[in-house]
């Protein structure tokens, strides 16, 4: 989109913002909310824009639901930019954009302690909602593990310091409006492209904490998660599993945050031949392909990650801005297979909140990521056609205005 669109529409969402400030919408029983975001992006790689990109990044409505014990949720997302397959991997245009749910689940609280969800809804694993600060997220969210949403049921169960959380996902969310076979999906998931027949089926999900509490404004919630499912392999009968387990911490200490992660996955598949795209060079059994954002991509199909997480919130006296909240996260992904390179990335960065308006400014730093100058189809299993396996810098702001 061009700049002057750009800021025509963030000219629209001030205005937007003015009028819906002072009280949310209701539809009924029903809250009906939205954010609209816009990006900048600049890229040390690449000199198509020398002086950076502003787009429009997303559009989303939202529709929350809670009465008489009923509880609800729904988000539906736009995003401006989409992808036009010529070639499998290795040949794409972006194009004019695409769209999925987020989430969409209906509930029932049966006593302060414990309530059900139906629907898709984010998969109880790891730090939640987000284990990290930034607009970038952590690596976790690239392979399916951080802020991942599926369809099935979650039961949630609150004791003092416990919670416990058990999950049933008959399959993903799904894939919506784009151009690609399976990837137009807001969370990383096995996909089923045109080149390989993966897919995601009867997951279950544990995740447990206890929050300890120390004096009157410190607490630290340690957890752990345990997932496993099936991988239905559409070429033959020869189906897979899946296994996945984290560690976490996550800690509040007065304007402090801490976050910690370790994390254990694989993706086993009984006949490695479904595949048939990928580097040839390599045994096809240590890759598996995944997909988001109307885009699929490789990763190595086993590993483990390392994140660790700090963020300052600095409360601000001003008229216009409320909050600082400056942060470092750093994660790695140690791949099994000797031959990978390891992928890691850094996010440097502060998020200004301002009443309804929040900005991410991030100096965002990787190395076999594909969403920070990586090799887009490989970056993240073999790394291969990174430039002299090197670190690359993206820096970026995300205005948005939520209501």
């Amino acid at each position: 989109m061009p700049m002057r669109q750009c800021l025509i529409a963030l000219m629209t969402m001030m205005v937007a913002g003015s009028a819906l400030a002072a009280d949310a919408l209701y539809a009924g029983p029903v809250r009906v909310g939205g954010a609209a975001r816009v990006n900048y992006q600049w890229r040390d790689w690449d000199d198509t824009y020398e002086g950076g990109e502003l787009t429009m990044d997303t559009v989303r409505l939202n529709l929350d639901l809670d009465t008489n014990n009923v509880i609800g949720s729904l988000e539906y997302r736009y995003y401006n930019g989409g992808v036009v397959f010529t070639e499998g991997l290795q040949d794409f245009d972006w194009s004019d954009g695409y769209s999925m749910l987020h989430h969409g689940w209906l509930g029932y609280r049966f006593s302060d302690q414990y309530q059900v969800q139906l629907g898709v809804h984010q998969v109880p694993f790891g730090i939640q909602p987000y284990a990290s600060h930034n607009w970038f997220f952590q690596m976790p969210y690239y392979v399916g593990l951080e802020d991942d949403y599926d369809t099935g049921i979650k039961s949630i169960y609150q004791n003092g310091p416990w919670n416990f959380k058990l999950a049933y996902y008959i399959a993903d969310e799904g894939h919506w409006t784009g151009n690609s076979e399976d990837s137009a999906r807001y969370s990383y998931d096995l996909v089923n492209e045109d080149f390989n027949g993966n897919q995601e089926k009867h997951q279950g999900n544990a995740r447990l904490t206890y929050t300890m509490e120390h004096g009157s404004n410190a607490t630290t919630e340690i957890g752990a998660s345990l997932q496993a499912g099936k991988i239905e392999v559409d070429v033959d009968d020869d189906d897979g599993d899946r296994y996945a387990g984290c560690l976490h911490l996550n800690g509040d200490y007065g304007r402090w945050n801490l976050q910690l992660e370790a994390i254990r996955y694989e993706y086993s598949l009984e006949n490695a031949n479904g595949y048939t795209m990928g580097p040839s060079t390599y045994d096809s059994g240590s890759y598996v392909m995944m997909g988001a954002y109307d885009a699929p991509y490789l990763i190595a199909s086993k590993g483990q990650i390392y994140c660790a997480g700090l963020a300052y919130t600095l409360p601000i006296a001003w008229d216009m801005i409320d909050s600082l909240t400056f942060y470092d996260d750093y994660s790695i992904l140690v791949k099994d297979d000797g031959a990978f390179e390891d992928s890691e990335q850094n996010v440097l960065g502060c998020m200004i909140a301002s009443g309804r308006w929040f900005t991410y400014v991030d100096v965002a730093s990787g190395r076999n990521q594909p969403w920070l100058g990586g090799n887009w189809d490989n970056g993240l299993a073999s790394g291969a056609g990174t430039t002299e396996n090197e670190w690359q810098t993206r820096f970026n702001v995300n205005v948005g205005f939520y209501f």
